[in-house]
Parts: C-alpha cells; sequence; structure tokens
C-alpha cells in the first residue's frame, strides 16, 4: 500500500514538473517576443525602409550568384557524373576544393576585384558564388551519376540531338538532385552574404547596400534593434521563398521527375 501511494505521488509529481516546464517555457518564449517587438518599435521609418531595400539587394545577389553557378556547374556536373571513372578521379579534388574555407580567399578576390575598379557591390556576388557553387556541383554529380544507363543508351539508338537529350532526359533526371542543390547553396549565400558584404580590407572598412551588410554593422555598433529587425527579415524572406518556390517546386520533383527505383 505504500509503495502505490508513493507511485501516485511520483506520478502527480511528474506531471507537476512538466506543466511547470511547459509554462517556463512559454513565459520564456513569451518575455522573449515581448522584447523582441520592444526592440522593432523604436527604429524609424527611414531605418525600416533602409532594411527593406537592403533585404531586396542581398536577395537579387543571392538569386544571381546561384543562376551564375548553376551555368558552369549542371554542365560540368552532368559530363563528371556520366562517367563513372571521372567521378572516382575528380570527387575527392572537388572534396578537397570544397571544404577549403571561402571566406579564407574572400580578401584576396576583392582585392583583384579592386583593382579592376570593381566595387563591393559585384564583387560580393563573386563571393557568393565561391561560396555556393560546390553545392550545386556536388547534387548534380549525384543526380548524373543515378541516371541508369540504359536510359543513355535509348537516347543514343533514338538518336537524341544535344538539346533534346537536355530536354528529355538529362534535365527531367538531375531536377530532384539540382533541386536539392539550390535549396542547400541558396541558403549558404544568405549565410555568406554577412561576410561578403561587409569586410575589413587593408585597414579600411568595405561594405555594400545589403541585409547582410546591415547585420555585421549592427553588431560592430551595438545596435541590437537594428540587428535584431535584420535578423528578423532575412529568416521572413527565407521562409517566405521556401514556402513560395522550394515545396512547390520539391513537390514536383517528387511526383513527375523522381527516377524509379
Amino acid at each position: 500500500m505504500p509503495q502505490a501511494v508513493f507511485g501516485t505521488w511520483a506520478v502527480t509529481a511528474q506531471k507537476l514538473i512538466k506543466r511547470l516546464l511547459i509554462v517556463s517555457i512559454a513565459a520564456g518564449i513569451l518575455f522573449g517576443g515581448a522584447k523582441y517587438v520592444q526592440l522593432l518599435l523604436t527604429l524609424s521609418a527611414r531605418e525600416w525602409l533602409h532594411l527593406v531595400v537592403s533585404t531586396a539587394a542581398t536577395f537579387l545577389r543571392v538569386l544571381v550568384a546561384v543562376v551564375v553557378a548553376s551555368a558552369w556547374t549542371i554542365s560540368i556536373g552532368v559530363l563528371i557524373g556520366r562517367r563513372p571513372r571521372w567521378v572516382h578521379i575528380l570527387q575527392p579534388i572537388i572534396q578537397m576544393a570544397a571544404s577549403f574555407p571561402a571566406p579564407m580567399i574572400f580578401p584576396l578576390v576583392v582585392g583583384m576585384m579592386m583593382a579592376f575598379g570593381t566595387g563591393l557591390g559585384l564583387s560580393s556576388v563573386v563571393l557568393l558564388i565561391l561560396g555556393t557553387q560546390w553545392y550545386i556541383l556536388f547534387n548534380v554529380i549525384a543526380g548524373s551519376s543515378a541516371i541508369p544507363r540504359e536510359l543513355w543508351e535509348v537516347s543514343r539508338l533514338a538518336r537524341f540531338s544535344w538539346r533534346h537529350r537536355w530536354q528529355k532526359l538529362i534535365l527531367p533526371a538531375i531536377f530532384p538532385s539540382l533541386l536539392t542543390g539550390w535549396i542547400t547553396a541558396t541558403g549558404a549565400a544568405w549565410n555568406a552574404s554577412i561576410v561578403a558584404e561587409y569586410m575589413k580590407f587593408r585597414g579600411q572598412t568595405l561594405m555594400t547596400t545589403g541585409l547582410g551588410a546591415a547585420i555585421s554593422e549592427a553588431t560592430e555598433r551595438g545596435e541590437f534593434n537594428i540587428l535584431a529587425a535584420a535578423v528578423g527579415l532575412m529568416a521572413l524572406t527565407v521562409v517566405a521563398f521556401n514556402r513560395l518556390v522550394w515545396r512547390p517546386l520539391n513537390h514536383r520533383s517528387q511526383t513527375r521527375y523522381a527516377l524509379a527505383t
């Protein structure tokens, strides 16, 4: 009987602890949310306008970087992926190149771009490409390697032209892998923008209009209200793009372009 009473008390205490934990977490979230809103309310209309323009500028750079990176990685990735021997030889080399921290060569790239009279606005796009291209290349190689050899043979026997082979076989087959590469590369580009749009170079501060620059500058100055708004805008933009673009494309890739196994 005492054991039964003790067991009842133990269960009751466990439920009480869980409820207290839930209440504590909820209270913490409400408190943090209130503080966050309080920080946002301190921003002026001019500061909000600057952050919105900065978000649009970085968003455009991210898209350009992914498009330009795709222009060479898709063709090279397919070329490598359809040849198993090339995959075996080149993939370790590509992995070594990708493992090298891109921000370490950012000053060198910026120095070269500045020597040609190019500002950080364009240079930052090049820096984003350096940080995102490998994600696309890896996934394209994987997608191309997964295309059955029989399909390549069928396209050859059917005398597909170069255009029809890409249109009817290659792009549909690699699309799920390519989409994964795009999603990963886009996320990496947003993160890299914090370094690419604001940096110290030869004793001077280089920056361009962008959300990454706004985050870096606000962090350096201790302007937590601007930092909170900039981080919130970045998160909101990424989530909205995922919902409106990546999710429909992912559904399409799974239902229409996935290779049967």
